[in-house]
């Protein structure tokens, strides 16, 4: 069975033997297929009925009835008649969302690997074309970094340091000198 591939031997014996065929999708759409027809033979059938009995109570007046006496009379039995029509109905329904869920989890089930090869060969190739944009940031920095401007190297200034106070002149303050104050 193809579409059991990946269930492994010890999960599979836990299987009772009678649904084991049920889990080759061919096997379980005739077997749903079945059911469906089943269903919808009982929904006729039960339809019928309905409509039968409805038609045989609601005509049973008894004297001192008033007008809708019958027809309450009849609910308290034809409601289990829609209650047979409805759970036939869904479960025609369901035998067929059986089979289409199934149909799609087997064709999910078969294209995982090639889904997740193309994940993987997708990640490595933006993981390259990070690396690549990295190195090139890293070669663009290490360039504007050994190049000095003219200006640079007059001054004999790097980014973000001050220049050097000239001798003789009076030394600068600091936002800490304004705390230093003695006195009082």
């Amino acid at each position: 069975m193809p579409e059991i591939e990946h269930v492994k031997d010890e999960v599979l014996n836990r299987v009772p033997t009678e649904f084991r065929p049920l889990l080759n999708l061919e096997r379980l759409t005739a077997f749903s297929l079945d059911r469906q027809r089943e269903h919808h033979a009982d929904l006729s059938m039960y339809e019928a009925a309905q409509v039968a009995f409805e038609v045989a109570l609601r005509s049973q007046h008894i004297k001192g009835d008033r007008k809708w006496a019958a027809i309450w009379r009849s609910r308290k039995v034809t409601k289990h008649w829609k209650a047979l029509v409805k759970a036939s109905r869904d479960a025609a329904n369901a035998s067929e969302g059986l089979r289409t869920a199934y149909a799609d989890h087997v064709r999910t089930v078969a294209a995982l690997p090639e889904e997740r090869r193309q994940k993987a060969l997708e990640k490595a190739q933006r993981r390259r074309r990070g690396g690549e944009l990295a190195a090139k940031s890293l070669h663009k920095t290490r360039d504007t970094l050994s190049r000095k401007t003219e200006e640079e190297e007059q001054d004999d200034e790097s980014a973000g340091q001050a220049p050097a106070a000239s001798p003789g002149s009076p030394p600068l303050r600091g936002i800490g000198d304004l705390f230093t104050k003695k006195g009082a």
